[in-house]
């Protein structure tokens, strides 16, 4: 057997700190299991929500799970909002832009899994939230992939909207998305964060960073079926350039 096959195979899971994506991650992590029982599985989240899913997972669950240290109220948040869950609408940009703090601790982490295991096949998956998780990859020289966790058409629609905010540029209630001029969007439609949108509020400056960062990724799973969405795997592949691969659903 060649030496590189005997290396210890270690998948690192970061899902966004909201209970809709650490739902399809655990999945994720089931059919990782399933498929790759030898494999060292770790999901890493904050210590409230690390403590919420020891509370709430069967003691055979075949993950483990790391803290990484994190302070709500140094980001305006409740000293106890670790998740969207606590906290109103409002405050889910104090949450989103509080994730890149996490970085310091998340690369520490990364180097003492290389450090104490002698540099094992290494694989981070990582919410397309939390982009910033591409440089620690390259910084280690690990395999990176983006997990969606909802559906691909969805996610294309919302990363082109994001990223050129169409909706700012005309004064029509209805208007097609740059990257696919056929996708007729109604102003209607869009959600009061991104009707108010100019490219420099928070919010887009978060969001597009973060969707700038992806494109950086080895790869990206989805939870979705082709069958499904033919149409959204097919623009998601389109505007990101990099493989796309459904695995679900989850």
């Amino acid at each position: 057997m060649p030496m590189e096959d005997q290396k210890p195979h270690h998948v690192v899971l970061f899902p966004y700190l909201a209970h809709g994506h650490f739902i399809p991650f655990l999945a994720l992590a089931e059919l990782i299991h399933r498929r790759y029982p030898t494999y060292t599985l770790t999901l890493v989240s904050t210590p409230l929500n690390v403590q919420n899913l020891l509370s709430s997972l069967p003691p055979t669950f075949p993950i483990r799970l790391r803290a990484l240290p994190f302070s709500p109220s140094a980001h305006g948040l409740p000293s106890t909002a670790e998740s969207t869950a606590d906290i109103p609408f409002d405050l889910f940009i104090n949450l989103f832009q509080a994730s890149e703090a996490l970085k310091p601790a998340f690369d520490q982490l990364i180097a003492d899994i290389i450090q104490e295991e002698g540099r094992p096949s290494l694989c981070i998956i990582a919410d397309h939230f939390l982009g910033w998780t591409v440089q620690v990859a390259r910084k280690h020289g690990v395999f990176h992939s983006i997990f969606i966790t909802g559906g691909t058409y969805g996610t294309a629609v919302y990363f082109s909207l994001w990223t050129h905010l169409p909706h700012a540029l005309t004064t029509s209630d209805e208007f097609s998305l740059p990257d696919f001029p056929d996708t007729r969007i109604h102003r209607s439609r869009l959600a009061k964060n991104i009707l108010v949108a100019d490219g420099a509020d928070s919010w887009s400056v978060f969001l597009q960073r973060q969707i700038s960062l992806c494109s950086g990724t080895d790869a990206v799973l989805a939870n979705t079926v082709e069958e499904f969405e033919n149409t959204g795997l097919r623009m998601l592949r389109r505007i990101m350039g990099i493989p796309v691969r459904p695995i679900g659903p989850l």
